[in-house]
């Protein structure tokens, strides 16, 4: 089990997000909440770290601003559509254009 200091990082991440994906969509605390059923601080308190997430509250909020976990958990949201679309469409090719790709990336980074 990794140590309380990771958790709570990691955990500040999330909550990060949540802000992230809810400014991204123009929406308010006060209206994030209210559009999930809740009082209308709720969210308010999520990223003030005075109440816990639940995952079923995760869940309805990645349903709101239309994501997919997937998005919501990428290390940089900002980077999920053109990775997506990268990926995508190397998914597409075939295995030797796939190797090309690899080895062209490789140089890339260096």
């Amino acid at each position: 089990m990794k140590n309380k200091e990771n958790f709570d990082k990691e955990y500040k991440d999330l909550v990060f997000k949540i802000g992230y994906f809810r400014n991204k969509n123009n929406l308010s605390a006060r209206d994030t909440s209210l559009r999930l059923g809740f009082s209308d601080s709720f969210i308010n308190r999520i990223e003030t770290y005075k109440v816990e997430l639940k995952v079923s509250t995760l869940l309805k909020f990645m349903e709101l601003v239309e994501i997919t976990p997937e998005e919501f958990f990428y290390a940089k949201p900002e980077d999920y559509a053109k990775d997506k679309e990268i990926f995508d469409l190397i998914k597409s090719l075939s295995p030797e254009n796939k190797e090309t790709i690899l080895d062209l990336a490789k140089k890339l980074k260096r």
